[in-house]
């Protein structure tokens, strides 16, 4: 009976780690997918930077309309969606790149209300760009490691 028992314990486990190592797999980003975040991320930098209450308003709609297309694109090709924020050891990528936004904001967001300058909303949004692009990548890389790996 005990022999038994550990067969069936091994074999759930087994179970687990094939549909993790599928998930793993099925787990690639479309190559627009980054590069569609960084920008909806950049225009939200520079219009919350210098932008005006409407334009404020107007590109938080559709910042948040097109996060949700992204999340469901991204959930009909593999599907399935993970937050960044609760994927385990691959979320460390999620939290400095929030925080690097959120520098960029305050920072451009100083020089246009003390000093009256636009480009470093251009810059900010230039490098959360890039940032999410990268961070990003190296996201998704994490997770994946992760799900094979059964961190």
């Amino acid at each position: 009976m005990e022999n038994q028992t550990r067969e069936d314990a091994a074999a759930a486990l087994a179970a687990v780690g094939a549909a993790q190592a599928d998930a793993a797999a099925r787990l690639v980003t479309p190559w627009w997918y980054h590069p569609a975040l960084g920008l909806l991320a950049a225009v939200f930098v520079v219009a919350y930077t210098i932008g005006g209450t409407v334009i404020m308003i107007g590109v938080a709609v559709v910042y948040f309309l097109g996060i949700g297309i992204l999340m469901g694109a991204y959930k009909e090709k593999t599907g399935l969606w993970i937050n960044g924020l609760k994927a385990g050891k691959a979320s460390w990528w999620t939290v400095p790149l929030v925080l690097l936004m959120i520098i960029c904001m305050i920072g451009a967001y100083y020089f246009h209300a003390e000093k009256g300058f636009h480009w470093p909303a251009w810059v900010a949004g230039a490098i959360v760009f890039v940032a999410v692009n990268v961070f990003g990548r190296l996201f998704d890389g994490a997770l994946r490691t992760q799900l094979r790996t059964a961190e």
